[in-house]
């Protein structure tokens, strides 16, 4: 019987997960509130589970009301308080909601735990705010509270990203004195803010001394170098990240495509497209549109028709503003087209991924 109990449970957070997940939140709490019917005890490690998965899916305000509201059956704890903090943290970065959450914990008597403080000093860290970085950080050794590597990976970020690599590099010193291992997330929270400061030749200093130690580099690592890089070192990493068996995968490309076109180098782009056949990456419809678009921006309409057609061709549905876009122009160009006695021809398709 407690064995049915505990799956009956389980099956009633999930599907409380699942409310969640279609943003359906009186639905997921009135799951919750049904509980006692299936002869299930509401108790506070399923009210958590709900308040998790509406932060989760972003309905953060839902899951702080909650809280506040049943606190008569669900006494408030640093651990309840912690939930929300991460959704504003980590689920949705926004620093003043956070500061708000972490006063409202002070009003209701609530102590931070050393939960608390790693969810605060991410998000500062996040946002580039050193000053209440260190601020808390110091706060937080104040009390008593250990620091993690999570917390120095954050230090290290935003130290980096303020342009303090002395400093950074002695929390790299700090981290092995006090018997901890940097990981990838270490050496990645150093080397994104180089990239992004176009610091490349640094950040390929960090990534060689990280792969030195036998510490594998991520998809993050190469996407953040891949945002940056010109289209023959581009080639390169992509060869890379295969025989790292780290990628590239479908969302690297259309970051690429995308990027390439906005450097307003089609060329590259379209290059791109027909590197991943050679990664066995399938183009899907974001690929199909982002190539299309960015091929419209270009003034290249007749290659882009190519494109669509070619993925109406593979199944994927038509976008009627498109559709009304090429109408125009095979409109406007229908003598262009007479000669084959069509007025709304499509030119020859590519044919870069035929139907199978």
């Amino acid at each position: 019987m407690l064995r049915r109990g505990v799956l009956t449970s389980r099956a009633m957070v999930i599907v409380m997960e699942r409310y969640a997940a279609a943003n359906e939140v009186k639905k997921a709490i009135r799951t919750f509130d049904a509980m006692e019917k299936f002869k299930t005890e509401a108790d506070q490690t399923a009210f958590y589970s709900l308040l998790r998965a509406l932060c989760k899916n972003k309905n953060i305000e839902d899951a702080e009301e909650l809280l506040l509201v049943r606190k008569k059956f669900f006494p408030l704890t640093t651990e309840g308080f912690n939930i929300i903090l991460d959704g504003w943290c980590n689920i949705i970065t926004d620093i003043a909601e956070a500061k708000r959450v972490w006063r409202e914990m002070s009003n209701y008597c609530i102590t931070p735990d050393g939960t608390s403080y790693i969810l605060m000093v991410s998000c500062f860290a996040k946002v580039g705010n050193l000053f209440d970085t260190l601020r808390v950080y110091d706060e937080m050794k104040n009390r008593g509270w250990i620091p993690s590597i999570a917390v120095y990976n954050s230090l290290i970020y935003v130290l980096t990203k303020e342009n303090c690599m002395k400093d950074a590099q002695n929390i790299f010193t700090k981290i092995v004195d006090e018997g901890l291992q940097p990981n990838v997330e270490t050496y990645n929270s150093m080397i994104v803010p180089l990239c992004e400061s176009r610091d490349l030749d640094k950040a390929r200093m960090v990534l060689e001394d990280m792969m030195l130690k036998g510490i594998v580099p991520t998809i993050l690592t190469y996407n953040t170098f891949l945002r940056q890089e010109s289209i023959d070192e581009t080639m390169i990493l992509l060869r890379k990240m295969k025989q790292d068996r780290c990628g590239p995968k479908s969302d690297t490309f259309l970051m690429l495509i995308d990027r390439f076109f906005q450097l307003n180098e089609p060329g590259n782009a379209l290059k791109l497209w027909n590197e991943m056949k050679r990664y066995d990456i399938t183009p899907s419809c974001s690929h199909y549109m982002s190539v299309i678009q960015g091929l419209i921006k270009q003034g290249c309409m007749e290659r882009a028709l190519e494109y669509y057609d070619e993925m109406k061709e593979n199944g994927f549905a038509s976008d009627p503003k498109l559709e009304k876009e090429f109408r125009t122009f095979l409109l406007a160009n229908r003598d262009h087209w007479r000669g084959s006695g069509k007025y709304n021809i499509i030119p020859q398709r590519s044919k870069h991924f035929a139907r199978r």
